[in-house]
């Protein structure tokens, strides 16, 4: 609520001034511009929040990777400058003319280095039907001003991990969770190399794949790939979650939905609905992600458009009180301030 300096001098001056301080909280949320230009192909904005409150949003440049930093909870951000280890081509892949550089993800670690993933991919099918996928990352130990030289993660006898679409997850201190696109996550052990299989096995034995694995506030893991799944013995057994309402309706939209641990224990998931979406829906368990209520989604900014697939939107917590979307569209690079009192129930 907000308050004047003036005394209210009767009954209905003092309730006119709640009424409209009430309003102006209430207000609606406001994009914030972070890239304002047409833009198109794999830009993947992806976003992380550092100890001191710093925001960092990654996305794909030209043939490099961009950082954008933002210390004022997103409502200003600087002008984005090139990571310029991402834009070199690893000495163990092949020179190829057609090359991208594809962006993966940010996420802070529990040291507060800031990680980024991302993929040099050499398309060179036509001479031996290889569409080469490295998977490399970097690290920032100043919030995202500079960066670590590249590191290769792999490859597995003989073949690159490719695209990690999802956040990785710092498994323990010296270990991260990959969700990798094909195939099963792989724990990861930076300072030896080494890679081993993490098992996400559902009810029908199958191993899940395009999956975003997070670890909640009461120390669950879910596992969201074409279901959803629930584990509370840290992934040892796997149960399905009924009622999830981000189901994709097909595969490859598996990968438009994005899974936030709240600090009070809920999760939010934020999502959209094919090629042509239009605005952004969430909805949160209030359950450590074992039930929701897909009546409870709500759908913000419902006229405009956003990408939704494995560019989808990616949302973060603030503060006690907001949440932080950042989204693309074809006119640009966005941050959504979001209240969570719009959830409660």
């Amino acid at each position: 609520m907000l308050f004047t300096s003036r005394r209210c001098n009767t009954g209905l001056a003092c309730l006119l001034t709640i009424i409209a301080g009430t309003q102006s909280v209430m207000a609606d949320d406001k994009p914030v511009p972070i890239l304002a230009s047409p833009i198109s192909g794999h830009i993947h904005p992806s976003i992380g929040r550092t100890q001191d409150g710093t925001l960092v949003v990654v996305y794909q440049g030209k043939h490099v990777l961009m950082c954008t930093r933002s210390t004022d909870n997103g409502t200003t951000w600087s002008s984005a400058k090139p990571i310029a280890t991402t834009s070199q081509r690893p000495a163990s892949i092949r020179k190829v003319d057609k090359f991208e550089v594809y962006p993966g993800t940010v996420d802070v670690l529990p040291d507060d280095r800031v990680l980024v993933t991302w993929n040099y991919i050499a398309d060179d099918k036509q001479r031996d039907q290889y569409y080469e996928r490295a998977l490399l990352y970097t690290v920032s130990s100043d919030q995202g001003v500079t960066w670590s030289e590249q590191q290769v993660i792999g490859p597995i006898e003989g073949k690159h991990l490719g695209a990690v679409r999802h956040n990785v997850l710092a498994w323990n201190a010296t270990q991260w969770l990959l969700p990798l696109r094909v195939g099963p996550p792989k724990l990861f052990t930076p300072q030896t190399g080494e890679l081993q299989s993490f098992p996400g096995r559902g009810s029908d034995n199958l191993q899940g794949e395009f999956q975003q694995i997070i670890r909640t506030a009461k120390g669950t893991l879910l596992a969201m790939g074409e279901s959803l799944l629930h584990s509370p013995d840290a992934g040892r057994s796997w149960t399905p979650v009924d009622g999830f309402p981000a189901v994709p309706d097909q595969r490859d939209n598996a990968e438009g939905r994005y899974l936030t641990p709240l600090a009070d224990g809920r999760v939010l998931v934020t999502w959209g609905v094919g090629h042509d979406n239009r605005g952004l829906r969430y909805n949160v368990s209030s359950d450590d992600g074992r039930t929701w209520n897909a009546q409870h989604t709500k759908i913000l900014l419902p006229n405009v458009d956003i990408a939704a697939r494995y560019y989808s939107a990616r949302t973060l917590q603030l503060d006690k009180q907001t949440m932080g979307t950042v989204y693309m569209n074809r006119s640009g690079i966005y941050f959504l301030p979001v209240r969570l009192q719009r959830f409660e129930p």
